[in-house]
């Protein structure tokens, strides 16, 4: 549950992000627009184009059924810059009654059935003036002096119609029925329009020319204005059937019988939408805005689930990639070119090229993570082979820069890989590409979830949000006319895409939805497909991308193929089937305390001790003692002026005790905490107990530790009862009442310490019960391996079918690691006393065991050595062939695994329960002359 809930809000936050991101990008784009003073007029109607009168008609005859009559036409200049300055047409037309005129225009993001936009205007006697539109006020955000503007955003015209009705109906001043007067302001008012902009200092001069753009307060304010109105328009209009006819229906009999009417309309609003975007291409500095912006978003999410120090690294390959295909595409002749950020998921780099080939798409997608393979492969050969050695922060961004590369090759889209394959393979396919995208997901989501990778899992819902248009882009893809490899110009593709979508099966799809195809598909029809030699000749390529660095690898180092071994293996390993834990019972996520460590001198005393201490118990996980030991020095210069019995103080002494290195002040140390916990109670009896554990492990005489150890036992008992640590401590207790020539009290120990955990309920599935069960077997095992270095065999192999009778049937994760170490036990108490008919069976179950757990495809010299010994009791020639082939197999592939087993054993007061084991061991294979002769 709280992997879920991180994953939920790590995806609202990317989200959230994405959404910054969009609205600082529309923002810059609306900056650079150019804006020029609007001039109105009327014309006569057959002076309009033919095509334009024609979508205007679609509106008339609609309104025609309202009560409305033709007025006039008229033409205004666009208040918008661009190379295409053609004005915009519209007619007027007035209602019966007087008390509403209604100016039908081509619509800019035309619905289906619906091409034109329809404003429903009433003056009043006053100088006041309403207009009601529907579904698109974001798309006219200005504001005129005594003009009110009301869009409800309703599902349907005719409830626009109904509510403006009302408005007039209650209206407190008289409304003007002149239709010369409603026409004068009409018309003044386009020519006011950039006057009161620029009243409203919302436009200023812009370049010291006639043209102005908008201040930056205003551009964000059209920006989020026209985003959040486009997902209340889509909101307003979704699964809504209109029950009477309205001004979109009743044009639905013209717009079929003449499609090319819907076609024109459509390829009208998004040539303009394009030409508006040509006429103010992003500067070079808004670009570095957006990929600085961009960048510190990805540092934020990125941060807020990985490590606050591996982020910026993250950054750094991300930027690399993403150079590598900005470099190609300008390398071939891509346009309008732009790199930056996908908040915590990656980078993106655009360009624009709708005619590239099948083989320069080839060179874009794979120049991201080539380049980035091959550095970090050279720099690790290098390395490898000691010419070369870098700092231990290259050395990371190397490895972040192998990994993320390659995976970036793997065939998922929306990866590199997946790209190139779509390209190549899939384009010619929609319904295999589709296909290809929805499985890409779930793969993309699985293999998050096998590497416990947020990062994917995330990616993998972003693609699914992204799933539906993509069917739609699939079932418009196979409904449009093509004439085989032939490449069309921008017009021509663009007539075919929206021809295809005057089909009914297409009509429910929204302007904005119609448009995001038509863009998708655009570059598909301009530029020709990947002829057959093309295809294989760039999967040939793309595979030896994605499969030389792996081949490479594995032959310059061959000891890769046995550190491999295991990750493949774990594969074949069926996870654990347990109960899922409650929500409760999880854990919460790790502090990052590196994080808290750059501001520590800001915070508290106590808040600044807490952090040392935590990052110095961080430190002691990773191994890194040098940063444990300076982290607990920090928190001793803390805790020392603090009371006696305070354990942040104790837990800083235990720290510094158990990482300091003479041996001397190691033992004062922990004598301290003893003194200073003089009679202890509660949690100070665990301190004290660890600290007796600790002292236990010098050179002392073996009744000092017995009575060290026995303290810190009862200690223990009394602080918690029985866990893990009380167990540990039997353990350690039994070996040195060994060492003390006390074996039969080290038995009891031994057997204590399984007979302390009972088996769970057969009923109870939990992770915990699954752990306990694994627990007493391992405990088991430790009580047959005493007896077998007592020479007690027999009761040690009673003692291992004990403990093999608890291993279930079908072994899961959890239970490779105890049922080879109980098949290994009952192999040794025959193998050590006299062979019974049993040691064929647990040997077989034994190597079966070893082979199909994690790492059992390498052969191990101490395996082969037991493989040559069960040979030799048993007389089996043909084992004991196969067990000298594994024997000089494993001394090719790593001739240091002789180094242990052919050298005797150090003399040591400690009792080892397998120096029976090892020098058995170490005989047959001086027999078998794998030792060399100096074994």
């Amino acid at each position: 549950m709280a992997m879920l809930l991180e994953g939920v809000g790590i995806v609202l936050l990317a989200i959230a992000s994405m959404g910054v991101l969009m609205v600082l990008v529309v923002v810059l784009r609306l900056m650079r627009l150019r804006w020029q003073t609007v001039h109105c007029r009327t014309v006569a109607r057959e002076d309009m184009p033919a095509n334009v009168r024609h979508t205007l008609d679609l509106g008339g005859q609609a309104l025609a059924a309202l009560g409305f009559t033709y007025g006039y036409s008229g033409a205004t200049s666009r208040a918008l810059v661009t190379p295409q300055d053609e004005p915009q047409f519209f007619d007027v037309y007035q209602h019966v009654e007087g008390h509403t005129h209604a100016m039908v225009s081509p619509s800019t993001e035309p619905e289906p059935h619906q091409p034109c936009t329809v404003q429903l205007i009433t003056c009043l006697t006053n100088g006041n003036n309403w207009t009601t539109l529907n579904c698109y006020r974001h798309m006219s955000p200005m504001e005129v002096p005594r003009w009110r503007v009301f869009d409800d955003y309703l599902p349907t015209w005719d409830l626009a119609w109904q509510r403006h009705l009302e408005r007039v109906r209650f209206a407190q001043a008289r409304i003007c029925t002149d239709g010369i007067e409603v026409r004068r302001r009409l018309l003044r008012t386009f020519d006011k329009l950039i006057p009161a902009l620029v009243h409203q200092g919302r436009l200023v001069a812009a370049d010291g020319g006639p043209h102005y753009r908008l201040r930056a307060s205003a551009a964000l304010r059209m920006g989020l204005a026209i985003l959040l109105g486009q997902v209340r328009s889509a909101w307003a209009r979704r699964g809504q059937t209109p029950e009477r006819p309205t001004p979109a229906q009743a044009s639905a009999a013209a717009t079929a019988a003449a499609p090319t009417h819907g076609v024109e309309a459509d390829l009208r609003a998004y040539e303009a939408q394009r030409a508006l975007v040509r006429s103010a291409p992003t500067s070079t500095r808004h670009k570095w805005l957006v990929f600085l912006i961009s960048g510190l978003l990805f540092l934020l999410v990125g941060g807020w689930w990985m490590s606050w120090s591996l982020v910026p690294i993250v950054l750094a390959v991300v930027a690399l990639h993403e150079g590598g295909h900005y470099l190609a595409m300008k390398l071939t002749g891509y346009r309008n070119l732009s790199v930056f950020f996908l908040p915590g998921l990656g980078g993106l780099a655009m360009g624009e090229k709708a005619s590239a080939t099948p083989n320069e798409k080839l060179l874009v997608y794979l120049a991201g993570p080539v380049p980035g393979i091959a550095l970090a492969g050279l720099a690790f050969w290098l390395s490898a082979a000691g010419y070369w050695s870098g700092p231990a922060w290259l050395n990371e961004f190397l490895l972040v820069s192998l990994v993320i590369n390659y995976l970036n090759l793997l065939p998922l889209v929306p990866l590199d890989g997946g790209r190139v394959m779509e390209t190549l393979v899939f384009v010619q396919h929609p319904r295999m590409r589709f296909a290809f995208a929805a499985i890409c997901c779930g793969l993309l989501f699985g293999l998050g979830l096998l590497l416990q990778d947020t990062v994917l899992q995330v990616v993998a819902v972003m693609i699914a949000l992204g799933l539906p248009s993509q069917w739609r882009r699939m079932q418009l893809d196979q409904t449009i006319a093509r004439d085989g490899q032939t490449a069309l110009d921008e017009h021509q593709a663009l007539t075919h895409i929206f021809t295809a979508m005057q089909l009914p099966r297409f009509q429910a799809w929204s302007f904005a939805q119609r448009s995001a195809a038509a863009t998708a598909l655009l570059p598909e029809l301009m530029g020709r497909r990947a002829r057959a030699a093309e295809a294989v000749g760039g999967v040939l390529i793309y595979a030896a991308c994605l499969l030389g660095p792996v081949a490479v690898a594995l032959a310059a180092m061959p000891q890769l193929v046995p550190a491999l071994s295991p990750m493949v293996q774990a594969t074949r390993v069926p996870a654990d089937d347990v109960d899922p834990a409650p929500a409760s019972a999880l854990a919460k996520s790790p502090v990052d305390w590196s994080t808290k460590l750059a501001g520590v001198a800001s915070l508290p005393a106590e808040a600044q001790l807490e952090t040392y201490l935590g990052a110095a118990q961080q430190a002691s996980d990773a191994e890194d003692t040098d940063a444990a030991l300076r982290h607990y020095q920090a928190a001793w210069v803390l805790a020392q002026g603090l009371p006696a019995r305070d354990l942040r103080r104790i837990d800083a002494i235990q720290g510094l005790a158990s990482l300091t290195e003479d041996d001397a002040q190691r033992r004062a140390y922990l004598h301290q905490i003893i003194t200073e916990l003089e009679q202890p109670v509660g949690q100070e009896r665990v301190r004290v107990a660890s600290a007796k554990e600790q002292l236990s492990h010098g050179d002392i005489p073996p009744a000092e530790r017995v009575g060290l150890l026995r303290q810190a036992l009862q200690l223990r008992q009394v602080a918690v009862g029985t866990d893990d640590a009380i167990a540990t401590t039997r353990l350690m207790l039994a070996r040195a009442l060994d060492d003390n020539a006390n074996p039969a009290d080290a038995e009891v120990q031994l057997r204590t310490r399984a007979a302390e955990l009972p088996p769970p309920p057969a009923k109870d599935r939990s992770r915990q019960a699954l752990n306990q069960r694994a627990r007493r077997v391992l405990y088991q095992v430790d009580v047959a391996w005493f007896l077998i270095g007592h020479g007690r065999a027999a009761e040690a192999r009673q003692t291992a079918e004990q403990a093999l009778q608890d291993v279930p049937p079908r072994i899961t994760a959890s239970w490779v690691y105890p049922q080879q170490q109980a098949l290994e036990a009952a192999v040794w108490a025959q193998l050590l006393s006299q062979p019974g008919p049993g040691l064929a069976g647990h040997w077989e179950a034994y190597d079966t065991a070893r082979r199909s757990g994690y790492g059992g495809d390498r052969k191990l010299l101490v395996h082969e050595a037991d493989r040559a010994l069960v040979a030799q009791a048993l007389r089996d020639a043909k084992m004991q062939r196969q067990a000298q082939a594994g024997i000089d197999e494993a001394l090719t592939k790593m001739p240091r695994q002789s180094v242990v087993l052919c050298k005797p054993l150090p003399d040591s007061a400690h009792a080892n329960w397998r120096a029976g084991q090892h020098a058995a061991r170490r005989r047959i294979l001086t027999d078998l002359q794998a030792c060399g002769p100096s074994a």
